[in-house]
């Protein structure tokens, strides 16, 4: 890394002459060919001076404005299931307002909102918090006696950290763990909350391209009754400077056959401003395990980012 940064300040060194005169050189060859165009208007000499002097202050401050970032193209929250490697760095938070909804067999859950707040310590360190709404269509009683019951109130909250221990910038390639603490809402309805505490330890790897990315993730949720693996993996594509395509496929519940899942998800990320960003996700289990119902998800987030 220090050779990369050391071959890095050397070339800036040796070529910022070079640039400095290639740019005093455009900006020469710009003031002629804009004189010459305000002769062929029929301008005066001083007044088509004054007239490329004033555009070639605002063309130059327009080439010295900094660029903003294209949309982010990686595949993680939101909209989808996976995790990226990315934090929102040092004192920045993250806000996400969602709309969740799953349904399939008769039974509906409708998370709204559910809220996922983020907050950046230094760049490779995030903070979570997460906690749903929901509304819920569930079935209730015993094997002979089922049926359908409406609930709602705080789902489980979430709170979590994730680690970037490992950025190659060069490569695009990084890793993160993000472990986090899933337990019941103080004052939850316990007919939504699962009523227990989960660990949960996921692996995530990201590499990004120019103008792709691909994500993997796997790990472990941990209780004091049993554990359950996942894992999963997506890739992403930048269509524009402000939109993304989005596609995952995930398994949960892998070691367990008659709770298992595979989920197929697409989504779009559109960037509205700097700060301000729409996504949403369509998905469909291809897979339902024991006599399990196949499930539809959609989700609809608004992201809002804050900080430095």
């Amino acid at each position: 890394m220090i050779r990369i940064f050391a071959g890095m300040l050397f070339s800036s060194l040796a070529l910022g002459p070079g640039i400095t005169r290639a740019a005093q050189t455009d900006a020469a060859s710009d003031r002629d060919d804009c004189k010459q165009e305000e002769r062929e208007a029929g301008v005066g000499e001083k007044t088509g001076a004054v007239a490329c002097a004033i555009k070639s202050v605002f063309q130059t401050r327009i080439r010295r404005k900094k660029e903003t970032e294209p949309v982010e193209m990686t595949v993680g929250p939101p909209p989808m299931r996976l995790d990226d490697s990315d934090t929102p760095g040092p004192n920045s938070w993250e806000t996400n307002v969602a709309l969740n909804t799953q349904r399939g067999g008769g039974e509906r859950r409708t998370e709204l909102p559910s809220l996922d707040i983020n907050y950046g310590i230094g760049d490779t360190l995030q903070v979570n918090y997460t906690v749903p709404y929901v509304f819920a269509r569930q079935q209730q009683g015993d094997a002979g006696t089922l049926r359908l019951v409406n609930e709602n109130g705080f789902g489980d909250s979430q709170f979590g950290l994730k680690y970037r221990f490992y950025d190659d910038k060069e490569s695009g390639l990084s890793f993160a763990i993000a472990p986090a603490l899933q337990f019941e809402t103080p004052g939850a309805n316990r007919a939504i909350s699962e009523g227990r505490t989960v660990l949960v330890m996921p692996l995530i790897m990201t590499r990004e391209f120019s103008s792709a990315s691909i994500t993997a993730n796997a790990g472990v949720e941990a209780s004091s009754e049993e554990r359950r693996y996942f894992a999963g993996f997506g890739v992403g594509r930048r269509l524009t400077a402000h939109l993304a395509l989005l596609g995952e496929v995930v398994g949960t519940d892998l070691n367990t056959a008659d709770e298992k899942r595979v989920l197929f998800n697409v989504g779009l990320r559109w960037k509205l401003t700097d700060s301000q960003a729409l996504s949403a996700a369509l998905g469909r289990d291809v897979y339902a395990g024991g006599d399990q119902h196949a499930q539809t998800y959609f989700t609809l987030v608004y992201q809002k980012l804050f900080g430095e």
